[in-house]
Parts: structure tokens; sequence; C-alpha cells
């Protein structure tokens, strides 16, 4: 029977954001990472410049081609980078003392990542695989060592629902399922509100309520 535990406050913390080059401000190459994300984001896949980039850095286009091998390779460095950003938010679930609240907060935290970083959120989240690069059959992917970046969170989430599974928490069956609806389900609120769409639901305050309410319902719907 799957029960609501009680929250503690949500702790303040410094939010990882997005415009911040992440890993050193002299490190050229998240830098270019960086403002890849930016131009992508601006300009789209269709005219996306590598000399733009360059120019954002301070490097000139030639520099570029030092740290990575062509343009899509520069894109695909840039999503690896946010999804290391969404990591870092996704292992905070794991101080969590039970598997269902690891698995609360691990919804929460996919809350938090979209709102404090919303520009490495429409990146990774919002903009097509194929134009990242990160479609399974993508040219760049096909060798028999290749991961995605998104592979790692994926599996993160499904491992937290094995737990809750095992717990006896949620019906038993087939996790990787479970996390395909449930990501579906906090991606679909959370671009919903990045994109103004749920202005009604009221401030970020709110929208948090709203958003813990709706994540344990479609819970209930999956309990044991």
């Amino acid at each position: 029977m799957l029960r609501s535990t009680p929250r503690s406050p949500i702790k303040k913390r410094t939010a990882v954001r997005a415009g911040a080059f992440l890993r050193g401000v002299d490190d050229t190459r998240t830098q270019l990472a960086s403002a890849a994300r930016d131009v992508f984001l601006e300009s789209g896949p269709a005219h996306f410049s590598l000399r733009e980039v360059a120019r954002r850095v301070g490097v000139s286009a030639a520099a570029v081609y030092r740290h990575f091998e062509d343009k899509e390779a520069l894109v695909f460095a840039a999503c690896t980078q946010g999804f290391q950003v969404f990591s870092s938010y996704l292992v905070r679930a794991l101080s969590e003392p039970t598997p269902l609240a690891r698995l609360l907060a691990t919804g929460e935290q996919y809350r938090l990542f979209g709102l404090e970083n919303p520009l490495d959120y429409r990146f990774i989240f919002m903009s097509t695989a194929d134009d990242l690069g990160l479609a399974a059959e993508h040219p760049q992917r096909r060798t028999a060592a290749a991961t995605l970046p998104q592979d790692s969170t994926f599996r993160f989430l499904v491992d937290r629902i094995k737990e809750c599974m095992a717990a006896g928490v949620l019906t038993s069956g087939d996790a990787e399922a479970s996390a395909v609806l449930i990501w579906a389900h906090v991606h679909g609120l959370v671009s919903l509100r990045l994109s103004n769409h749920l202005g009604p639901v009221g401030d970020d305050q709110a929208f948090a309520a709203f958003y813990r309410a709706s994540v344990e319902r479609l819970l209930l719907s999956l309990a044991a």
C-alpha cells in the first residue's frame, strides 16, 4: 500500500545555474560547450554556427577544432554536460531513508533541475534526439562501447522503481516501462511550466505543490 511519507522542509540550495561555466572559467572546452548550448537554442540546428560559438567564448573558429572534431561532436558534448548537471541533482535523492522517499525525491529533483536550469533543460529534453546526436541509431553512436549521456539518468529512475517494487510499495512488473510512464509525466509538467502553459496553476510555489500532488497521484495508480 502506497503511503505518502512526511516531507521535510525543502532546504535552500545553491542552484546550479545554466549560464555558469560549471567546470572552471578557464576550461575552454567547457565554455565552448556552454556557448554551443546557447547558440543552438537561439538559432536552431539549421543555423547553428561554430563561428558564433567561438566568438562568444573569445577564441578563433579554428580553435574550436582543437577541442572538437566537428559541429556534431560539440553539440553532443554540450548535451553531455547538461546531463552531468542533471545527474548532480538526481543523486541528492539517495539521501532519503526509504525506497518510496527516494523515488518521490527523484521526481522533486527533476522539477528543481528544470526550473533552476531552464537552458540546460530545454536543450537536452526539448530538442530532438536526432539534432543532439542522442538517437541510438545516430552514426556517432554506432560503436559497441558507446553510451548515451541520458542512459545513466534514466537508469537512476529505473533503479528507484525497482527498489519500490522489491519493497512492495509498487506493483511488480516492467520497471523500465514504469520509468517511461513516470518520466513522461514529470517531463510534461516541467515542459508545460517552462513554456508558460501552466499559468493558471499560479507561481512557482503553487506549481511545486501541484507537481508533487500530481506525482503522488501517479504513484498511487502504480501502488501494490
